[in-house]
């Protein structure tokens, strides 16, 4: 062999090694993309007796249709005094801003995105800042003041 067929033989092996790492760093990255996906967890759970708990609770409890769920996240005034509505079954998602406790009052600060139809072009979300305010009820955290867009009761000093 002479040198003139040992340099393309060189370059050959040289561009066959750089192919064949591109190759491997291309699958590496697709496996943890896709390890990084089925393995992360779902939306948070708050613990049941934090504000933001009661919050999510009460708001998939009113998402899901169970009234009497979701009324036992009221202050007892309003769930006693409690002239049902409709909810609207609407698909909402709720996104924790910020949480502000001052002691036996706590103000639960939220993005509520709602989803609707499904129009030509996918569904169109609505997004809109709210909060719910909650008060300490013998140890427990009631819901005082809840957003429109899970009202559950008509004319109970909810807005």
């Amino acid at each position: 062999m002479n040198d003139e067929e040992a340099v393309p033989r060189r370059e050959v092996r040289r561009s066959s090694a750089v192919l064949i790492a591109l190759i491997a760093t291309v699958v590496l990255v697709v496996i943890v993309a896709l390890v990084v996906v089925f393995t992360r967890e779902g939306a948070q759970s708050y613990p049941a007796d934090s504000p933001e708990g009661v919050v999510q609770r009460y708001a998939q409890a009113v998402v899901d249709g169970d009234i009497d769920q979701a009324l036992g996240h009221l202050v007892p005034e309003d769930a006693e005094d409690c002239d049902r509505l409709e909810t609207s079954g609407a698909d909402h998602r709720i996104t924790l801003v910020r949480t502000s406790d001052r002691g036996d009052t706590a103000r639960v600060e939220v993005i509520v995105t709602e989803v609707i139809g499904g129009g030509l072009f996918g569904p169109d979300e609505y997004q809109s800042d709210a909060v719910f305010a909650l008060t300490r009820v013998d140890g427990l955290w009631k819901l005082d003041v809840v957003p429109w867009q899970f009202v559950i009761c008509a004319e109970s000093g909810m807005p």
